[in-house]
């Protein structure tokens, strides 16, 4: 496959190697099993396994977890196969990376797989190969599903045509350039970028080729260490591999950039960087040898200087002497383009006819959203006959599930409100995490009797690299018929965060807790993470009687704002902690956050000013600002332009110790909105109290009744009577408000 080396053939040539062995092609070596690499030459050996046969045997149209059929193999790695496959229930075509079982029981391997499709699986970028599914068949073996490319690799086109133009060189770099560079913003590291990870899309007109970056497998987060964990050796091939790679140290992404200038140097030269007889000699060049001149090795293909000290950066021994970042070196070679007066374009379309046929994220991800919609729905329609059951049908399972007793461990299956497992009030559960099917995340459901109506506690504990999500639904009781409703979707932490909500209104009567394991809205589109025998921990429990009235929750945006009375004081409890909220509501803001507690004020004469009372806990503090600011600020974000850049987001006031006041707008349907979400060192569950009042007559009654909430914080009381005389200091009702204060 490389194509690239020196094609002298060191030694005999055996007539058949051995069983499960593989020729090296380039050197003659015999090797065991199905490495990636030469250990003698560093040769590239992808696809060269003793499996690599096409594919019409017994595993033609071989139909891979109920959707995948076999169309063709492409290729043969040290894991496992790709194939050419069809979704049959789409009709698209997607490459399926399948790991072998006997390579599955290696837990580094497996870990490695796994690893790829979470890893490619935040990337979206159009010169990236997108994976759209993962999972593990019933013989142990691992899968993937990945976008269907129609082209050969690069290093196939080194050997068929040799190496290319600065031009075409510099397009092919600019593209997987903006794929690393996303990559790179993600704290993603490649580690493997070489010619047979690159595949090509040739057009059949002129133009561009267009090129798309595959085969994350050893890719790491930033932070992770370079070496692999399972044997101890080096990742990466010796050919491309960065100096720290090669030294072992911890790489970042200066470490691609090295190796995507080793490749550059192949695409001009058409031979390697450093060439020798073994993997060490190479990788010794890549710490101590100075970088080659293109001129003094192939002087018939002459290059720019300027495209040439592109190549040397790249390729600096130091990380520090490289460019910064792959956006860095992407401005550098765009800049070469337009010295060359390049008409080239990034981003070629594929062939129409093929296009049509290809599965894309889009597809995928419009299926996938189907088929949760159905998964949904089907438990609650088997149990309510398509969104109703007859009362006494009911009753009858609520009889089977009353003489079944609570549980304080989870027992499987409980995928459906059909078997959902009985656990007592008050009493914490444990369930585990684990696989409901290939692709499918597990789905674990319990039932609880709400016996007093009033707010309740729900408080989920974390699990190590899963996001873990809670689901609230009751039944409600719709003449003859009931039906189950959401009262709440609680993800407010990511990934191995727990969660919890304080103060959830609950009606007395059944109450069923989905937990599914799902992304964040930070991490989107990929598939549901699995893990065996992992646990967690999840606790209902009624909330003690409050001397107040107490915030209604959901409450966490503007169409589920809680209602403040003119009358009454309110307490609210304080979620947890959100470090960027509104960078996550923008994320998700069709499922919005429990940790954001709104509120309204309804009803207001005309021509009365509206305030509202905040009064922080005694430790800690809240973030609070005025929706009304927030929405017009979204609308003029909206509305920008280049030649109108948008406003600064609103600045919420941070509001600690004592009390504040905040006059309110009318936002566009005039109702004046709240928004509160803890800061600093609040703890969840923490209680603040609100309360609503007017300039008009019997404008402050809520603000009497929280003076009498306040007694035991006397500077409390002072600081807010001190901050209604500054706000309604016109208000026939001042006077009101400071005889209450003085009669605490």
């Amino acid at each position: 496959m490389p194509g690239n080396h020196d094609n002298t053939v060191r030694g005999k040539v055996p007539a058949t190697p051995p069983p499960d062995t593989v020729l090296c092609p380039i050197c003659a070596k015999v090797l065991e099993g199905e490495p990636n690499f030469c250990d003698a030459c560093g040769a590239d050996l992808r696809g060269l396994g003793g499996h690599s046969d096409t594919l019409s045997g017994p595993d033609k149209d071989k139909i891979i977890d109920g959707r995948y059929r076999l169309l063709e193999k492409l290729g043969e790695g040290g894991m496992g196969s790709v194939y050419k496959v069809e979704h049959v229930r789409m009709g698209k075509i997607a490459a399926l990376k399948v790991m072998r079982p006997d390579a599955a029981v290696d837990k580094g391997l497996k870990a490695r797989f796994l690893q790829e499709s979470r890893v490619v699986a935040k990337l979206s970028h159009a010169n990236t190969v997108q994976v759209f599914d993962a999972g593990e068949l019933d013989d142990g073996s691992l899968f993937m599903a990945m976008e269907y490319v129609p082209g050969k690799d690069l290093a196939w086109h080194l050997k068929a045509h040799g190496p290319m133009g600065e031009e075409k060189a510099i397009s092919v770099a600019v593209q997987l350039l903006a794929s690393l560079a996303e990559a790179h913003e993600h704290g993603i590291i490649h580690r493997d970028i070489k010619p047979a990870n690159v595949m090509l899309l040739r057009r059949r007109k002129g133009g561009d080729d267009q090129v798309k970056l595959l085969d994350f497998g050893i890719a790491k987060l930033a932070e992770g260490d370079s070496r692999n964990s399972t044997t101890g050796d080096f990742v990466g091939t010796p050919a491309y591999m960065s100096p720290e790679q090669v030294r072992g140290d911890v790489v970042d992404a200066r470490s691609d950039l090295y190796s995507l200038g080793a490749l550059l140097f192949e695409l001009v030269t058409g031979r390697q960087l450093y060439t020798g007889p073994t993997a060490v000699s190479i990788v010794k060049q890549h710490l101590e040898e100075p970088v080659p001149r293109v001129a003094d090795l192939v002087p018939e293909a002459p290059i720019s200087p300027a495209f040439e000290k592109v190549i040397t950066t790249a390729l600096a021994k130091k990380t520090e002497d490289r460019f910064a970042d792959a956006e860095t070196m992407k401005k550098a070679l765009e800049a070469l383009r337009k010295t060359t007066k390049s008409a080239t374009k990034d981003f070629t379309p594929m062939p129409d006819e093929l296009a049509a046929k290809m599965l894309s994220r889009e597809d995928f991800d419009r299926y996938e959203r189907k088929l949760r919609s159905e998964r949904y729905l089907a438990p609650i329609a088997a149990l309510l006959v398509v969104g109703a059951l007859a009362l006494g049908g009911w009753r009858a399972v609520q009889h089977v599930q009353a003489n079944a007793g609570p549980v304080g461990v989870e027992s499987e299956p409980n995928d459906q409100v059909t078997k959902a497992n009985v656990i007592a009030m008050g009493q914490p559960v444990k369930g585990t995490m684990g696989a409901a099917g290939a692709g499918e995340g597990d789905r674990d459901l319990f039932v609880v009797d709400v016996k007093e109506p009033g707010p309740h506690r729900v408080t989920l504990t974390g699990v190590a690299d899963l996001n873990l999500t809670v689901e609230v639904l009751q039944l409600e009781k719709v003449g003859a018929t009931e039906k189950l409703k959401r009262k709440l979707f609680l993800d407010d932490q990511g990934v191995s965060d727990g969660e919890r909500v304080d103060g959830l209104q609950l009606a007395a009567g059944s109450t069923y807790l989905r937990i599914e394991e799902q992304p964040f809205c930070t991490e989107p589109n990929r598939p549901p993470r699995e893990k065996s025998l992992v646990t967690y921990e999840l606790l209902i429990e009624p909330m003690p009687a409050a001397e107040t009235l107490v915030e209604t929750e959901p409450n966490d945006s503007a169409l589920t704002a809680a209602a403040l009375p003119l009358t009454r004081a309110v307490m609210g409890y304080a979620g947890v902690r959100l470090d960027d909220a509104d960078k996550l509501i923008g994320l998700r803001p069709d499922g919005p956050f429990s940790a954001v507690d709104t509120y309204r004020v309804d009803d207001v004469p005309a021509g009365e000013q509206v305030v509202v009372a905040v009064v922080p806990p005694e430790r800690g503090a809240l973030q609070v600002g005025d929706e009304a600011d927030l929405e017009g600020w979204r609308q003029r974000v909206a509305q920008s332009s280049p030649s109108r850049p948008a406003p600064a987001h609103p600045v919420a006031k941070v509001v600690k110790g004592v009390p504040e006041l905040f006059v309110l707008d009318g936002g566009r349907d005039g109702v004046r909105r709240v928004r509160i979400l803890p800061a600093e060192d609040t703890l969840p569950g923490a209680t603040y109290f609100v309360a609503a009042a007017t300039s008009g007559p019997n404008g402050v009654a809520a603000l009497v009744d929280l003076l009498r909430v306040l007694e035991t914080r006397p500077e409390a009381q002072r600081r807010l009577v001190e901050r209604v005389g500054e706000v309604l200091k016109n208000s026939p009702e001042l006077a009101r408000l400071q005889q209450a204060n003085s009669s605490h």
